[in-house]
């Protein structure tokens, strides 16, 4: 039946009657689904569903407070090993949270005096995400899909919920980790969270800007690499950090159109111990820009450095090399 005729078989039914005819349709669902409607049906119980809450202004200092408590109990592990302070049927509904929080950031106006503080929130959540992509904060290992969400996407919003009160070195730069290191998503590249920053980035000057903050971070990074121990030192993510960075900047500089500057930055800075997957990498950057002028010029700055590229790579070279020809 339609939801109006629907509407009129409930309105004068036996309250009784009314609440079996509900118990009893809520059998239907499987665990799963009960979950995902449980904190739906207490919403409208309780009134937070009303039309008047949705449009009532977000209680912003109560769910940073939500916000914090959950990241705190989250980076404790208490949504996935034993403790007191999250009962374990409610474990599995931290889901049900994060996607509340997320809708209720999402509500906070641009000028709002917490637009800042809102942004702020959201980098928490994101951040407890990824790192449980990383290691079992949560029963998933894949807490963006959990929570009905693409890295990349979450990520973008991030990026433009910081923006929009203003552009800073400082933004940039509390924002450009997160594009290369954090934690990945199964279904996720640095690349797509890469293109996603990138996107943002308006002007001229705040690419310029967002490659001389890039370059500092790999500069520091850098020197926290110890050389020794380096499983136990955290030096291959400290590695792989500074290579996916690599790319940030090789990224930012074809799109102002002079990546013939940073190139060779590129592969003097590069971790990769093997310099033809250095040229792989930069060349996978400039596909993923769709440049074929600055791939061809990679490749023959790789050459100049005297790298043999794999078969695949020569096949292209002379696949493009002769599409410029003609």
């Amino acid at each position: 039946m339609k939801i109006q005729e629907f509407r009129e078989l409930i309105k004068n039914a036996d309250r009784s009657l009314l609440e079996k005819a509900f118990a009893e349709c809520y059998k239907q669902f499987s665990k799963s689904k009960k979950e995902e409607i449980d904190l739906l049906v207490q919403n409208i119980l309780s009134g937070a569903d009303s039309v008047k809450e949705k449009k009532s202004a977000v209680n912003f200092e109560e769910l940073e407070k939500q916000i914090q408590w959950f990241a705190a109990n989250a980076y404790e592990q208490n949504y996935v090993v034993p403790n007191r302070i999250i009962p374990k049927n409610q474990r599995s509904k931290w889901r049900f949270q994060v996607m509340n929080f997320i809708k209720q950031l999402q509500k906070i106006p641009p000028d709002s005096e917490y637009s800042q503080r809102a942004a702020d929130c959201l980098e928490k959540i994101y951040k407890v995400l990824a790192e449980g992509c990383n290691v079992y904060l949560f029963s998933s290992d894949d807490p963006f899909s959990s929570v009905q969400w693409k890295q990349d996407e979450l990520f973008h919003l991030l990026v433009t919920m910081t923006f929009r009160t203003g552009y800073s070195r400082e933004k940039i730069r509390r924002l450009l980790p997160l594009t290369s290191s954090g934690g990945l998503s199964r279904w996720n590249l640095y690349i797509c969270n890469q293109a996603a920053f990138l996107s943002e980035l308006k002007t001229s000057d705040l690419k310029y800007m967002a490659i001389e903050e890039t370059k500092k971070i790999i500069a520091e990074t850098k020197t926290q690499i110890t050389g020794k121990g380096s499983y136990r030192s955290g030096d291959f993510e400290r590695t792989e950090k500074i290579n996916h960075l690599c790319d940030m900047i090789l990224l930012i500089s074809i799109s102002l159109g002079e990546a013939e500057q940073e190139i060779r930055y590129y592969f003097s800075n590069s971790m990769e111990s093997d310099r033809e997957i250095i040229l792989y990498r930069a060349l996978e950057c400039a596909d993923w820009m769709e440049d074929d002028r600055v791939w061809i010029d990679i490749y023959r700055f790789g050459l100049t450095k005297k790298i043999k590229p794999r078969d695949s790579l020569k096949k292209k070279y002379g696949e493009l090399t002769a599409s410029v020809k003609n």
